[in-house]
């Protein structure tokens, strides 16, 4: 947030959180709303190994998990696909008020000029929900048919060959407003969409 805006640009390479937990999911969720935040001077962004051999890794953090014969999508995979599908071309300040001492919620707003779609993104990585306040006043128009995806459980949830699929988000329908509070999950993540034309 500090980082000079005349300087050169920023390629952040190879982060990730030490685990595939949904707790590291959301730790990285909060991470990338601070990117969004800065995308005027964060250019690049790139996850930590993609694919890893099951039992077959020198480290803890990969997306895909695969063998001879199958594979699994880790929750890290769901956050990083939560946010990149939900893509903007301008981050839009002052939509989302929280309690500015909880370093545990986190959220960014993007407009996606080619869908005329505002995307909110909350990430909670504390132990209770907590309420987030949107703001939708710079937007002309809201069309109240809204979608929330999700992504939330238990902080240790993960998956695994013996149990595919165990952590992954779930899309229902919103009906949004001008103004709304949200109350956001404990260990969670949400993207919520909505129309503006």
């Amino acid at each position: 947030d500090g980082y000079k805006r005349n300087a050169g640009k920023v390629y952040l390479g190879e982060y990730a959180s030490w685990g595939n937990r949904l707790e590291n999911a959301v730790a990285e969720a909060l991470y990338m709303t601070g990117l969004e935040r800065n995308g005027d001077v964060v250019s690049m962004a790139s996850y930590a190994p993609l694919f890893a051999k099951n039992n077959f890794t020198q480290w803890k953090t990969d997306m895909i998990f695969f063998d001879n014969s199958g594979y699994y999508l880790t929750p890290n995979y769901h956050a990083q696909k939560m946010f990149s599908a939900n893509r903007g071309d301008y981050y839009v300040e002052k939509v989302i008020t929280k309690n500015d001492t909880d370093s545990l919620l986190g959220g960014s707003c993007v407009y996606d000029s080619k869908t005329g779609d505002v995307i909110v993104k909350l990430a909670n990585a504390g132990k209770e929900a907590k309420t987030a306040k949107i703001n939708l006043g710079a937007f002309a128009k809201i069309i109240p048919a809204a979608t929330v995806t999700q992504l939330s459980g238990a902080a240790n949830a993960e998956n695994s060959f013996q149990k595919t699929e165990a952590v992954a988000p779930v899309t229902t329908e919103f009906a949004a407003a001008k103004k709304f509070d949200y109350t956001v999950p404990p260990i969670s993540i949400t993207v919520i969409r909505i129309k503006t034309k």
